[in-house]
């Protein structure tokens, strides 16, 4: 879970409207450092304090081929996978990513086309580093889903608290790690709560567009330096 992220660190900001490539980056055992994941975005906001990207419909995905063990099947496990990835694009709704600088999770939203969806996503992971393509991180598996109501008032739950508990159970995630991760999210609730930024945020400004062309990942997605 303390893996270097990134050796390939960029300094200079990208500029809104270039496309880019989220990726999670993790150790899977003789075949070093990996890709887990990657999507391509578009920049909306890259400064000091804030990376802002937004995946519209069709964005290119890259996840980890393989049959899935685990809650439901859904984990790919590192002796699972050959190496290979599934192309596939993003579907249902475009989400936007707000990533505070320095801070242990993302937070994402989606976009109907007419208004945003309900539901907060704050994706608990390592703080994103800036590459020559994009930005990396390392997804933590727990997540915590928010919702403001009428009055104001948040409600918080977690999501995936089965697949961290399976990570840990086969020894993918020591007990110091899971720790670590619950603790997060716990400050990742307290955030919504106090409504920290982004949720006091003016979201209008990152609304998706829908005449954005979709991206792509650029050549070599895949390359770990």
């Amino acid at each position: 879970m303390h893996d270097d992220v990134a050796k390939d660190v960029r300094s200079e900001p990208f500029r809104a409207g270039e496309s880019v490539a989220l990726r999670s980056l993790h150790a899977f055992g003789s075949r070093g450092r990996a890709v887990s994941f990657a999507v391509a975005g578009r920049v909306l906001v890259d400064d000091d304090d804030v990376a802002v990207v937004a995946s519209p419909l069709g964005a290119a995905v890259r996840r980890r081929a393989g049959v899935g063990s685990g809650p439901n099947a859904r984990l790919v496990l590192p002796a699972d996978w050959d190496g290979s990835y599934v192309e596939d694009s993003w579907f249902g709704a475009p989400v936007v990513r707000v990533h505070p600088k320095g801070a242990a999770w993302s937070v994402w939203r989606w976009h109907d086309g007419k208004q945003w969806l309900p539901d907060w996503y704050i994706n608990l992971e390592l703080p994103w580093v800036r590459t020559s393509m994009g930005f990396d991180s390392q997804d933590w598996t727990l997540d915590v889903v928010a919702r403001r109501h009428a009055e104001g008032r948040w409600s918080v739950r977690y999501k995936d608290e089965d697949e961290l508990a399976f990570y840990a159970d086969e020894g993918l995630v020591s007990e110091a790690d899971r720790s670590m991760i619950e603790r997060t999210g716990e400050k990742a609730a307290a955030a919504v709560h106090a409504g920290s930024f982004p949720f006091d945020a003016d979201w209008s400004q990152w609304t998706p567009q829908p005449n954005w062309v979709a991206p792509q990942l650029p050549a070599g997605w895949d390359a770990v330096r």
